[in-house]
């Protein structure tokens, strides 16, 4: 019975431990050079359903890490030894996303140039889940992020609490970007003029085009991010970060143990609730909010009824 209690204190310690670390590892020199630009690019296309598209990015660094986290090492050596490889394809690939975000398209659609504005409600999932691939490849050569979600996997003991406690890892990671998708979506952010944008029309070569300014935003962060990636994984230095990023990493880890610590006095069970517990609530937020614009879109697509006199 003593060994049984033990292990649960451990498991549920270690859901918070796991979900903190998620937090600190955003930071991560490999992660937020990537993640965190390729998420907001993806924010200005998206503009509404972000929580779903937050879900979908969350779905995608989750395929990479969680199973490094229940003990795929050779996952994650195969990251590491291709890394500057990682960041070409990666640096190509958002390059690729910059043109298309210019003319409003997905990876599910042929970017082909007409002379049509490009439509306002039009979602981007598959490049979102794609970026969050990348992410989490990217993520998965850093060491602290790697050694973290392997060492918990390994103190949770079991295969499913293994897999629970990646899963809040991860959650973890992306829980400010959730954060933030909640309070875009409950102000409704995505009407205010600067989230709307407006059309924008270029002549070249005698022919009209239209682009959306948040696309040409996004385009733009896409682009930087993109020839960053290709310049670092040319020279070789793809772990490179600034100082203060680095004290922000530093100081953001010691803040972290500290609530670590003045939190022990919270029953462990609770943790092991509530923080699924919010994951599944912005789950059904995001499946909500796409039942409502559904039903939204088809009443703006219905033909009106006439009146019978």
């Amino acid at each position: 019975r003593r060994l049984l209690t033990d292990m649960e204190l451990i498991f549920s310690a270690s859901i918070l431990a796991a979900f903190l670390a998620g937090m600190v590892a955003l930071f991560a020199p490999c992660c937020i050079t990537v993640l965190l630009p390729a998420y907001l690019a993806s924010a200005f296309r998206e503009k509404k359903n972000i929580i779903r598209m937050t879900l979908v990015f969350f779905s995608g660094i989750a395929v990479i890490l969680i199973p490094i986290g229940l003990g795929a090492a050779w996952l994650a050596s195969i990251f590491q030894d291709f890394h500057k490889e990682m960041y070409l394809i990666g640096g190509s690939f958002m390059v690729l996303l910059a043109v298309l975000s210019i003319f409003g398209k997905s990876l599910a659609m042929i970017p082909m140039l007409k002379n049509i504005k490009p439509k306002l409600s039009a979602s981007h999932p598959q490049s979102v889940f794609v970026l969050g691939i990348l992410s989490g490849a990217a993520t998965s050569c850093c060491a602290p992020v790697l050694a973290g979600a392997v060492t918990l996997a390994v103190v949770s003991g079991a295969f499913w609490k293994a897999l629970v406690v990646s899963l809040e890892y991860v959650f973890g990671m992306v829980f400010p970007l959730f954060l933030a998708a909640y309070f875009y979506d409950k102000f409704k952010l995505e009407k205010s003029k600067i989230i709307q944008g407006k059309i924008m029309e270029f002549r070249i070569g005698g022919k009209d085009y239209f682009v959306h300014s948040t696309n040409l935003l996004a385009a733009g962060i896409f682009l930087l991010i993109g020839v960053t990636m290709v310049a670092l994984g040319f020279s070789g230095d793809t772990y490179w970060a600034p100082s203060f990023q680095v004290a922000i990493g530093n100081y953001l880890n010691k803040l972290t143990i500290s609530f670590f610590e003045t939190t022990k006095w919270i029953p462990e069970a609770i943790w092991a609730v509530l923080i699924p517990g919010i994951f599944v609530y912005l789950v059904y937020r995001a499946f909500k909010k796409g039942r409502e614009k559904k039903v939204n879109d088809q009443k703006e697509e219905a033909p009106p009824q006439k009146s019978c006199h």
